[in-house]
């Protein structure tokens, strides 16, 4: 009798452990991971409120290990690039964009290519035989479009002195800046950020924005068109999105082929 309780207040346990367990939130490291975190926290928390159950947040040490978990349905769900969208729905067709970034009115954004004010480079084509920096390899705006842009122009890789991989788009600007790389591939509010210091060799056409995506089989369908709901109905002036990017308005609904454009430049790299 004494066992048969002990097994049932065992199971009680972990059931009511698995039924609470986290859900998991991804965020790739566009900027340095404090910065991230800083930044995405109060979006899991306000999640962890309105779902009634906690939300963990976890930021990348770089863009390939949120993919990866994303995928296995570590992560439920995450916050990563156009590229990373294309890349993790080619792995896992129920991997998918829920919503996507709205700035300023528009669920696009651009990719700069930039090198210090007072540098003598006066386009793309002036690249071949110097240092660019791209921010981390999985990046569309840092290194897809980027690469697209230079291609353009004939500077391929090989065309290149060098390339450095830094990681993220603060450290690109770092590394312009610093004299590391003669320019380098950002996204368009970090450019923006710097342009006192900063010239612009080259802008993007747009791309469509950053998205959310998620894991269906790991989030479940109904969990996920309310996590999607709730991401869409989120207010322009929420200190949860604020806290994100001050120009970001909210989140537009999102479907993979939002993205087919990312398809397309990376079948041509």
């Amino acid at each position: 009798m004494k066992k048969s309780l002990l097994l049932t207040a065992v199971m009680i346990f972990f059931l009511s452990g698995a039924a609470h367990a986290a859900l998991t939130f991804g965020v790739i490291p566009l900027e340095d991971k404090q910065i991230m975190e800083a930044k995405f926290t109060p979006l899991a928390g306000y999640l962890s409120r309105e779902l009634g159950e906690p939300v963990t947040l976890r930021v990348g040490d770089n863009y390939e290990a949120i993919e990866a978990a994303l995928v296995s349905g570590e992560l439920a769900f995450a916050y990563i690039g156009p590229v990373g969208a294309v890349k993790v729905n080619a792995q896992k067709k129920t991997v998918i964009p829920i919503v996507k970034v709205v700035k300023k009115g528009s669920p696009f954004y651009k990719s700069y290519v930039v090198a210090p004010k007072d540098s003598s480079l006066a386009s793309v084509a002036d690249l071949k035989g110097k240092v660019f920096a791209f921010g981390d390899k999985g990046s569309t705006s840092s290194y897809l479009v980027p690469r697209y842009l230079l291609a353009k122009q004939g500077v391929t890789l090989d065309a290149l002195g060098n390339h450095l991989l830094t990681g993220s788009h603060s450290n690109v600007v770092r590394a312009v800046l610093d004299g590391k790389a003669a320019a380098g591939g950002i996204k368009e509010s970090v450019a923006l950020k710097n342009k006192d210091a900063l010239k612009f060799l080259a802008i993007s056409k747009p791309i469509p924005n950053f998205p959310i995506c998620a894991n269906i089989e790991a989030l479940g369908k109904e969990k996920a068109k309310t996590l999607q709901k709730l991401l869409e109905t989120l207010p322009a002036d929420a200190p949860e999105m604020k806290s994100i990017n001050t120009k970001y308005d909210g989140f537009a609904r999102a479907t993979i082929g939002d993205y087919r454009i990312i398809q397309a430049i990376m079948k041509q790299q």
